[in-house]
């Protein structure tokens, strides 16, 4: 009986945490996908470079120039370490974009954001093949709009895409022990309680496209979890099925969930 599917966004600047990773590698399932961004390189890159990171409304925009620096970290840089580094804990990897086999299909967002897509559809045909032949495959979230212009993605929100295909679990890692609320952990969180955190702008200028992946792919019927990804110890209970940070549940995923 095949594995579980279960999909891995690695949160902070990706392969940061060393530990997690070690878990990762070891203790994911063959039915692994690994997806990525890496906000803050880029934004470091592009001041060395001379491009000053600028923002509407808390939100990172994507000029062509900051476009090109992501497509070269991203895609390029940040993904080939973290292949190195699985490769390196003994567990093999390939490195993949999202245009590559059409696995997200991306629209452009909001135009005062640039070069900035969302989401459409997934599809999950390649992560298969690749899962399948022993393979873990380490997304990047540069992607296209199918008429071969690239656009940034936030990365969560690939996972989550990416989710809602393949079902099964998935994990957003943060620098965060969950959702939170008046100082403390959320341990469950329904879907009403989460739009309303979405609509209200109560969420955390990171936790925003958190919660809008994690409800994308609770709808869909999978298990997410939202955890700190610098604790090895919660990566290993979540991949392990165990409690970890928050869990978002949806009406659908109910029955996973518990």
């Amino acid at each position: 009986m095949s594995a579980t599917p279960l999909t891995i966004k690695l949160g902070g600047v990706a392969g940061e945490h060393r530990s997690s990773l070690e878990v990762i590698a070891a203790d994911a399932p063959p039915g692994t996908v690994v997806v990525h961004g890496g906000g803050r390189e880029v934004a470091d890159w592009s001041r060395r470079l001379g491009h000053e990171p600028r923002y509407h409304d808390g939100r990172r925009v994507t000029d062509p120039a900051t476009l090109e620096v992501a497509a070269a970290v991203l895609g390029g840089l940040i993904n080939a370490r973290l292949v190195a580094a699985f490769e390196a804990l003994g567990r093999p990897a390939v490195g993949l974009g999202l245009a590559d086999g059409g696995t997200v299909r991306l629209e452009r967002a909001d135009p005062r954001l640039g070069e900035v897509g969302h989401p459409v559809e997934a599809r999950a045909g390649l992560l298969d093949l690749l899962t399948g032949a022993g393979l873990l495959p380490v997304v990047s979230s540069i992607g296209s709009d199918g008429e071969g212009r690239l656009l940034n993605v936030n990365a969560d929100e690939a996972a989550g895409a990416i989710a809602a295909e393949r079902g099964g679990v998935l994990l957003l890692l943060s620098d965060v022990p969950g959702v939170m609320r008046r100082g403390q952990v959320l341990p469950e969180l329904g879907p009403e309680a989460a739009e309303a955190m979405l609509a209200e702008g109560s969420a955390s200028d990171g936790m925003f496209p958190k919660l809008t992946a994690a409800l994308r792919a609770a709808r869909a019927g999978c298990m997410v979890r939202i955890l700190d990804g610098r604790s090895a110890e919660a990566v290993a209970a979540a991949i392990a099925g165990r409690s970890a940070g928050t869990l978002v549940t949806s009406p659908t995923a109910q029955e996973v969930a518990r």
